[in-house]
């Protein structure tokens, strides 16, 4: 089994780091990463919910693959607290999990591909 970790910065998109300027984005046209196949994603309707406001109790979103491949559905997870690098499974045989890392403001998705 191969795994594939793709780390993913939220920050002011998040709301849960201090307000940030937003840059233009890389130019990628040289870049070494696949950028084809099923793990070019795209993360909408993020969320994540401190009730408290220390503590993520609740956190969310959907993952679609953007160059046609068949990757659509919404991921979440709650609890009374959402634990920092621990893995949640995106659903039943999804091959997606996701963690959050609260020190980077962080989200960490891994991909766990079949040799089948």
């Amino acid at each position: 089994m191969q795994f594939t970790t793709a780390a993913l910065s939220l920050l002011a998109a998040s709301g849960l780091a201090s307000a940030a300027p937003l840059t233009s984005r890389q130019d990628t046209s040289t870049c070494p990463v696949v950028q084809t196949g099923d793990y070019v994603w795209k993360l909408s309707n993020f969320y994540a919910r401190k009730p408290d406001g220390k503590k993520i109790n609740s956190l969310g979103f959907n993952i679609k693959a953007t160059n046609a491949g068949t990757l659509d559905f919404n991921c979440s997870a709650s609890a009374d607290t959402i634990e920092d690098n621990k893995l949640y499974q995106c659903g039943e045989n999804s091959g997606i999990w996701f963690s959050f890392q609260s020190d980077r403001n962080g989200l960490v998705l891994r991909q766990d591909v079949s040799e089948e």
